[in-house]
């Protein structure tokens, strides 16, 4: 679908690290998550209305924050695709980041209020009926939260997005607690046990699991940390390529969101080039880095001694 939508709507269209482009990868994502998270909602109500299973109920509630969620990745799009200023110089690219928390602090929030109903059930069970349409329900709920999973991680990969991350993190978990939903109204048809309540509480321990995982993620790009291996790599490898280079270490990423990511470094060279030759490596070394890592470099000259 969202393949469809990028042909007739996104110019360009594989130019991910081009700002108009990622910009609406992003609204495309997060309206199609919006649109598909209330379907669910409503679907796993009806399911629950049903067969008066609270597994369901659950996870339905779940899907009404997801959907909550969307809108405040719409929204980081939306403001963090504005143009740099003279009050914001370094744009406000961070927002997404600031976006992932809050969808984090949502499912956080979310979790802890379901698993203390789902306890609340376990102390007080209530009955709850097999009805072979919830779970068909249930099943198309499954399916569609793997695919949301899917295109949230596919284009969250292509164009770098904290949010987007975050929001397939929170699919997948949510398809394994609907899986286990369905699976607690099943039981109930060939079996004696009435294990709905335990299936919410492990639904919120799920969406538990998620908002904390969806935070630290996040909380890490806010506060800042060293670049991961695959680019301290790609740093290492394209230095290799230019013999006059000895060595490069102090690597540091400064980010300001994923359109302004600057990666700084010491490059050594040896006294046996003078100042004019080891800028003009440089600056060769520097295109080929900003062309690779889709970030502006800062190589810092240093002599080796």
């Amino acid at each position: 679908m969202i393949e469809i939508i990028s042909k007739i709507f996104i110019k360009d269209r594989e130019n991910y690290n081009f700002p108009p482009v990622r910009k609406a990868y992003g609204i495309i994502c997060a309206v199609c998550g919006i649109v598909l998270n209330l379907l669910m909602f409503f679907l796993k109500l009806m399911a629950s209305a049903f067969t008066g299973s609270v597994a369901a109920a659950v996870d339905a509630v779940h899907n009404l924050t997801d959907s909550a969620s969307s809108a405040v990745t719409l929204l980081s799009f939306l403001l963090s695709g504005q143009k740099k200023t003279k009050k914001f110089p370094l744009g406000k690219g961070r927002i997404e980041y600031i976006a992932g928390f809050i969808i984090a602090i949502v499912l956080i929030t979310a979790g802890f209020q379901l698993a203390k109903a789902s306890v609340m059930k376990i102390i007080t069970p209530e009955p709850v009926t097999f009805s072979l349409i919830s779970v068909s329900l249930l099943i198309i709920s499954v399916l569609t939260k793997f695919y949301m999973a899917h295109f949230n991680s596919k284009y969250g990969k292509l164009i770098s997005s904290a949010a987007l991350k975050a929001s397939a993190t929170d699919c997948l978990c949510d398809s394994i607690a609907t899986l286990i939903a369905a699976f607690a109204v099943i039981a109930i048809k060939f079996t004696a046990l009435n294990i709905d309540a335990w299936g919410g509480l492990a639904v919120s321990l799920f969406i538990l699991y998620a908002g904390c995982k969806s935070a630290k993620d996040t909380i890490k790009m806010l506060l800042g940390s060293t670049p991961d291996d695959e680019m301290i790599e790609k740093i290492n490898i394209t230095a290799s390529r230019f013999p006059e280079i000895d060595s490069v270490n102090n690597i540091i990423m400064h980010d300001y969101g994923p359109e302004n990511r600057i990666l700084s470094f010491n490059a050594y060279f040896s006294n046996d080039y003078s100042l004019y030759d080891a800028v003009g490596i440089k600056n060769r070394a520097e295109e080929e880095l900003r062309n690779i890592t889709g970030c502006e470099i800062q190589m810092i000259l240093c002599n080796t001694e």
